[in-house]
């Protein structure tokens, strides 16, 4: 039986922001601390006034939530979720202007100021770019050991990229910045990494849609609402697909429970430069008995169990 999450969720809300947001509300052995928000999938403003609408559909305005970086730590952010995620990060789906606001602090330091007077206690589980995370640790570097567990979602190891940018094999939170990603890979901090390798193996479907759609509250609803959206942009990307993957829900639920996924220790890293390779993870597999792993890679997927668990999870909270 594994024990209550405590969790931080850094989020650049788009469709499975959404969904990751709505699964972590409903999991009974998740406790959501906070809300850290992000650029990514759509602007901060954006990504900011998602989550607050979300949180309000759920009735728990109670979870602070934090703005923070609008770019990347070296590079200007242009939008390009508007093909994925819809020109306001949600499909579409039009909700109404959210009453509550964020709390006056930046993301980061809200990272900073929880981890340090929780030590040992909490998971920080960003699921857009690294720059927040990056920005924490590098203002407060003692964070990385004061965590109890930092599970990223990005990178791949041998499952292609996502199709629209230079590199190949690269995901998307990666590619948005490499030197953000390569910084918290570095920091010390306990990591696991949940990528595409294990990702696009999980599958929500329109029937699953269908289902939660008429059994869940209200929150899950709207995501499903988005969802049709984003198959539909699967479908137009992938041929032949009936389905659109479960990134950030799944990393929700490794970070609660790992056994879900099989984990890999491995040295790794991120190219930062390479004009083919921008964003890629290089992993060091060697056996040589000097490398020093610096995560645990999820390399495989219990994809039957955790579709499950995620159905359950978005009705629960009806």
């Amino acid at each position: 039986m594994t024990s209550t999450c405590r969790m931080i969720l850094d989020v650049d809300t788009g469709i499975d922001d959404a969904m990751a947001v709505v699964f972590a509300l409903n999991h009974p052995g998740i406790q959501l601390e906070a809300l850290t928000t992000t650029y990514g999938n759509i602007d901060v403003a954006s990504a900011t006034r998602n989550t607050l609408q979300l949180l309000e559909a759920a009735g728990r305005t109670d979870i602070p939530v934090a703005a923070g970086c609008s770019r990347a730590l070296t590079r200007p952010f242009h939008k390009r979720g508007s093909r994925i995620h819809g020109s306001n990060g949600l499909g579409e789906v039009e909700l109404p202007l959210p009453t509550s606001q964020a709390r006056p602090i930046w993301g980061p330091d809200l990272i900073i100021e929880l981890v340090r007077a929780n030590p040992g206690e909490l998971t920080l589980v960003p699921v857009g770019p690294m720059t927040n995370v990056a920005q924490a640790l590098m203002k407060a570097p003692d964070i990385a050991e004061k965590l109890k567990g930092l599970v990223l979602m990005g990178g791949t190891i041998w499952h292609p990229g996502v199709p629209g940018i230079a590199s190949p094999v690269a995901d998307a939170n990666f590619f948005n910045d490499p030197e953000a990603a390569r910084i918290v890979l570095q920091s010390g901090a306990p990591i696991t990494l949940v990528g595409m390798d294990v990702t696009m193996k999980t599958k929500l479907t329109a029937p699953m849609m269908d289902e939660i759609a008429a059994r869940g509250g209200k929150a899950a609803g709207i995501t499903m609402q988005a969802a049709r959206f984003y198959l539909a942009a699967y479908q137009a990307q992938y041929p032949d697909i009936t389905y659109c993957a479960l990134h950030d829900p799944l990393a929700v639920a490794v970070a609660q429970d790992p056994s879900v996924v099989t984990i890999e220790p491995m040295q790794i890293d991120v190219e930062c430069v390479g004009e083919l390779t921008r964003g890629q993870v290089i992993p060091d597999r060697r056996r040589t008995g000097t490398t020093v792993p610096s995560a645990g890679v999820a390399v495989a997927v219990d994809s039957e169990r955790f579709e499950a668990l995620f159905l359950e999870t978005m009705v629960a909270g009806a």
